[in-house]
């Protein structure tokens, strides 16, 4: 059941992912700073480092009509939210080669992420019961049409070279429940007595 801290969960597992998989010694044992960030946050520089910036919620493109959501013990909730989230992926370096070397890494690494399972999106933050061990989300390299690069530039007026992904199929769990009567224990049969 991801509830409303889902996303937050989603983002700090992106940055620490990152962070156990940045090959210090290819980058001359420099450290890699990964934060996120805000958007308005993105045109000031960072010494060396990843800047990831949710930018962006929609509604999940492929979601089809959800049913209420039941729990374990059978109570039924309204359904699902589900979402994408859209990260810009912003790498800073010392110079442009430092950049682009870094761009490349983090290219690789993301693809090499795969889909991010449960445990994985459970492990970085106090709560580790944020998604149920079914869920996974999917994060895959998405281009920015036009309409989009022009509100970031809008928004952003200096945007360093930077990669979009796209999180697919985060569910948002509410916690409104739908029944209205009590759930049925026991039921009694009067066989043979007339009502």
């Amino acid at each position: 059941m991801a509830n409303y801290r889902a996303i937050a969960a989603a983002s700090v597992t992106l940055c620490r992912l990152l962070a156990d998989r940045f090959p210090r010694a290819d980058f001359d044992d420099q450290p890699l700073d990964i934060k996120l960030r805000q958007v308005p946050e993105i045109s000031t520089p960072m010494d060396q480092g990843i800047a990831v910036c949710l930018w962006r919620v929609t509604p999940n493109s492929q979601r089809r009509a959800q049913g209420p959501r039941t729990d374990i013990h059978g109570r039924r909730f309204r359904p699902s939210l589900p979402i994408d989230l859209h990260y810009l992926l912003v790498p800073y370096g010392k110079d442009a080669e430092g950049q682009q070397r870094l761009l490349g890494w983090l290219l690789r690494a993301m693809d090499e992420l795969g889909p991010l399972v449960a445990s994985q999106l459970n492990h970085f933050l106090a709560e580790s019961d944020i998604f149920t061990a079914t869920e996974s989300v999917d994060l895959v390299l998405d281009p920015l049409a036009v309409p989009d690069q022009l509100t970031l530039w809008d928004r952003v007026k200096i945007l360093p070279p930077a990669a979009n992904y796209l999180m697919r199929m985060l569910l948002i769990d509410s916690e409104v429940a739908l029944d209205e009567h009590p759930l049925v224990r026991e039921r009694q049969f009067g066989a043979g007595v007339l009502a």
